[in-house]
């Protein structure tokens, strides 16, 4: 009888052991996996950004857009209406053939030399007038030209300070149109015992005119806040 009992209780161990592991801790609830439609969408592997700049491949090199015609290269701020004169220093470049290219200071008989062009008269004429003359002088070795000139240091016009009155005598390079009041401010103003109230302009040797700089600053005579021109001098006792 032991036998058979014994024979009995190994038969039903085996089912009792399935349902043990089927069954669920106290406390927790059976989920079935998720479905494959139900899952979280993965997203596709980001491929690392670069922080370097990009540049197209049909943008010119700096330099040669500084050589480009119609590219004025960063030089003094005189303006296409200044009229060179002896002792400034130019800088003239020819887009199709950089052999000409250069800075060329005006001679005192105000021309220019260029290698292989020659003297060409730059005095008395304005940038875009000398392009014009440097171009048709460079025809006799191109086909085409276009020329770029740039005043680099204007040294033939200056306006002069004299007395002690100013804040800083001496002469300045004259490279645009500018006021009285203007060129006052840009020599730092007067010294403390300055004569503010008779201010003088002296021009081809005669005095042309005398002002007060409280008149100059309460815009009394704006008619007096004159255009100065080249070799002026402004005298302040």
């Amino acid at each position: 009888m032991k036998t058979a009992l014994l024979a009995a209780l190994l038969a039903v161990l085996p089912a009792w052991s399935g349902r043990a592991q089927d069954a669920n801790p106290p406390g927790q609830e059976k989920t079935a996996p998720p479905k494959p439609e139900q899952q979280a969408p993965q997203k596709p592997p980001q491929k690392p950004v670069s922080l370097s700049p990009v540049m197209p491949v049909d943008v010119p090199s700096p330099a040669a857009m500084a050589e480009a015609p119609g590219k004025k290269q960063v030089g003094a701020p005189v303006g296409d209406a200044y009229v060179i004169g002896p002792e400034d220093v130019l800088r003239v470049a020819i887009w199709e053939d950089p052999r000409f290219n250069g800075t060329y200071n005006v001679l005192s008989d105000g021309t220019i030399s260029i290698p292989l062009l020659g003297l060409i008269r730059a005095s008395g004429l304005t940038p875009p007038e000398l392009e014009i003359a440097v171009n048709q002088a460079a025809l006799k070795f191109l086909q085409v030209a276009h020329t770029a000139v740039q005043v680099e240091a204007p040294k033939s016009k200056r306006i002069y300070f004299d007395g002690d009155g100013i804040a800083s005598p001496g002469e300045m390079p004259y490279m645009l149109p500018l006021h009285l009041f203007e060129a006052i401010s840009a020599r730092g103003g007067f010294k403390d015992f300055a004569d503010k109230k008779h201010i003088q302009v002296r021009r081809d040797g005669q005095v042309i005119l005398t002002v007060s700089y409280n008149d100059l600053i309460k815009g009394k005579h704006p008619e007096k806040d004159i255009l100065l021109k080249a070799n002026d001098h402004v005298i302040v006792k």
